[in-house]
């Protein structure tokens, strides 16, 4: 379930066109080798195309999956009830709900393609295409940047037969009658080349690899009058790159990546249509978006393809008829930047680190400047308390801002926007393009589970995970903070929960953590780690509300919506991206604090209890908010810290989602 609604949340924010009854939306995308290099790889690749919900998908690499299943084609049209061509070829393959009435041939590497109707009766022709990857011109440019103009498009004909394959394509479709047919044509996929639509005077300032050039491929499919339907939607290539390699294989320090639009889908209207039907580009995007994390290994990948996927709305107009205003221009996101920031004592007291300069003194400039440089539209914060220093700082900068205190545990919302009350810990934010909700958490530290097992741990006790579940339940806090937003879910109002869980996610305390992740116990004494697969309890509601219908104690038939872990969305692997927020490093004797570690001892066990390192600071969000990047802000030097500050005021790091939102 949740690698659906990943990949679900990787799209939501794509923009498209909405659907009707004379819209048709055509993917193209080089699935690599199967999606076998991806764990469940195929299942992926169909909740991708679930979430796109295409009319034609123009496949290549679909070749047989590992195991006892067929090609990933056909293994796809099983699942989806579709039609399929793949023919003689290892890989190429058109993939459809539409009526597939012919199906054509013109080489096992390079070419097939199949007649379509829809349930109108309109038909198209499909071609589903790739090229010879060799000598790809970006990275030629990349390793002889000196090279003439006339060596680098050599590369096209001397050092790869792409343009020689383009050539024979054309003519072989040409030969078919498919340039004279009296409906639309489209040819997609894999071309292994730019167009030279991208390399152009003004990416060629941009771009590291690329010089303005007419580029040889993408000129013959012009030439054979052939318009490049996503440069028909986005005809500015500084401004929407439409990158499709490669979203899995970002490069390296050594040899950096040639970044290019490498995947396009092509079309061709008649002179005289068939009905006077034609098809118009109105939409168009790359997924994923966004990309994952570049630090998660392959296997993990939520997106199963080194290729982005390219998407393309196009509408079936009468000859000379105007375009539908409905599908003519999809709607900008609105950006919203939330932080969740539990400052410590309201920013009084003797400070979280002995050794920083703000130890013992007031640290409300330092958590306003925290804010301020981040530049959020809401700050979720806890243990504010009422001190009003903070939020003082911030409205003498900016009288934009506004407050909502009175939390139940010292919570307060700051937000550059009007701020309505619902309950004590929720609240309707006004935004100018419609209301959100957002749930300020800040649940009870104690009993606190990873401190409970570092106790049985120290007096060599067996660790019995659902024990330790039961001991450390909060009680009605889980249940209360979906019930507090479950309405505005329900209604389909965005919503976003966050703050200071003083709880593990499930996401981080997983399988695959205990067979690979690090220690989280500073200096662990004992000679057992602490790695167990744990479901913790609150953000296992949140995630799925539904295994807890009884406990919520919500109405019959209540519609209950899970929540996103925008951090985990993000940044899935646990292992290598763990997240910490709790606790930055500080020094032995820091006032206030026990043992960050075993420095200063003689030994570990003589240290005890030392810190046990965590995230508990989060940002949950609804389906409807896209999440675009979560960071970390924290101490300086601290692998966690994405923002670094030099002086971190608080024994908590800050959490930072970047989230669009299309009202």
């Amino acid at each position: 379930m949740l690698a659906a609604l990943v990949i679900a949340a990787m799209l939501a924010g794509s923009p498209l066109a909405p659907s009707s009854d004379d819209s048709l939306r055509v993917m193209a995308w080089n699935v690599l080798h199967g999606s076998n290099d991806v764990d469940q790889g195929p299942e992926k690749t169909l909740a991708v195309i679930r979430s796109a919900a295409p009319d034609v998908i123009l496949m290549q690499e679909s070749y047989d999956i590992d195991g006892e299943r067929p090609k990933l084609g056909k293994w796809l049209s099983e699942q989806l009830d579709w039609n399929y061509h793949q023919g003689e070829s290892p890989h190429l393959c058109v993939l459809t709900p539409l009526e597939m009435k012919a199906t054509f041939f013109h080489h096992k590497w390079h070419g097939l393609g199949a007649l379509l109707t829809d349930d109108r009766g309109r038909s198209l022709l499909a071609w589903s295409i790739w090229l010879d990857y060799r000598a790809f011109i970006t990275y030629e440019l990349r390793d002889n940047p000196d090279m003439t103009d006339e060596q680098l498009l050599a590369a096209e004909h001397e050092r790869s037969a792409r343009l020689p394959e383009v050539t024979a394509l054309i003519e072989h479709i040409k030969g078919e009658g498919h340039l004279a047919a009296d409906i639309p044509v489209i040819v997609g996929g894999d071309w292994n080349t730019p167009s030279h639509l991208d390399w152009t005077t003004d990416t060629a300032r941009v771009f590291k690899r690329r010089r303005a050039l007419d580029l040889p491929v993408s000129m013959a499919m012009h030439d054979a009058g052939f318009s490049d339907s996503f440069r028909d939607v986005h005809p500015d290539p500084v401004q929407q790159p439409g990158i499709t390699w490669s979203p899995m294989f970002r490069g390296t320090g050594e040899t950096p990546q040639g970044f290019d639009r490498i995947d396009r889908i092509y079309l061709k209207n008649p002179a005289r249509p068939e009905g006077d039907w034609t098809l118009h580009p109105v939409a168009g995007t790359v997924l994923p978006t966004p990309w994952e994390d570049d630090g998660i290994e392959v296997r993990d990948r939520m997106f199963p393809s080194d290729h982005g996927a390219v998407l393309v709305d196009m509408q079936w107009r009468k000859a000379n008829a105007a375009p539908v205003p409905m599908v003519s221009a999809p709607a900008t996101p609105v950006e919203l930047r939330v932080l969740a920031f539990n400052i410590l004592t309201g920013g009084n007291g003797a400070g979280p680190n002995g050794a920083s300069p703000l130890s013992g003194k007031p640290r409300h400039a330092a958590i306003a400047a925290a804010i301020e440089r981040v530049d959020p539209h809401v700050v979720l914060v806890q243990e504010e308390g009422g001190e009003m220093r903070i939020i003082e700082i911030l409205q003498a900068n900016d009288p934009a801002w506004h407050r909502r205190g009175g939390g139940e545990r010292g919570q307060a919302v700051y937000a550059r926007y009007p701020i309505e009350g619902i309950n004590q810990n929720t609240s309707r934010i006004m935004h100018p393009d419609g209301p959100f909700v957002v749930h300020n958490v800040h649940w009870p530290p104690y009993p606190y589970g990873p401190y409970e097992i570092r106790t049985r741990l120290l007096a060599d006790q067996p660790v019995d995970v659902q024990e330790i579940l039961r001991m450390v339940d909060k009680g009605e806090v889980y249940a209360d903070a979906y019930r507090s937003v479950q309405p505005s879910l329900a209604a389909g109002v965005p919503v976003i929960v966050g703050g200071d869980f003083n709880e593990p996610s499930h996401l981080d305390w997983t399988a695959r953590y205990v067979q690979q992740g690090g220690e989280r116990w500073m200096d662990n004494p004992t000679e057992t780690m602490m790695k167990y697969e744990i479901a913790w309890k609150g953000t296992s509601m949140l995630a799925d509300p539904e295994s807890y219908r009884d406990e919520l104690g919500l109405e019959p038939g209540a519609v209950l919506p899970p929540m996103v872990d925008a951090f985990r969305m993000i940044r899935p692997n646990e292992v290598a991206d763990p997240g910490t927020t709790w606790t930055p490093r500080y020094i032995k004797d820091s006032p206030g604090r026990g043992n960050f570690d075993s420095t200063g001892f003689e030994d570990a066990l003589a240290a005890q209890p030392t810190a046990v390192l965590d995230r508990i600071d989060m940002i949950h969000v609804s389906s409807n908010l896209q999440p675009r990047s979560v960071l970390v802000l924290g101490d300086a030097g601290d692998p966690s810290s994405d923002i670094e500050f030099e002086d971190w005021p608080s024994d908590h790091r800050a959490v930072l989602a970047t989230l669009w939102w299309t009202p």
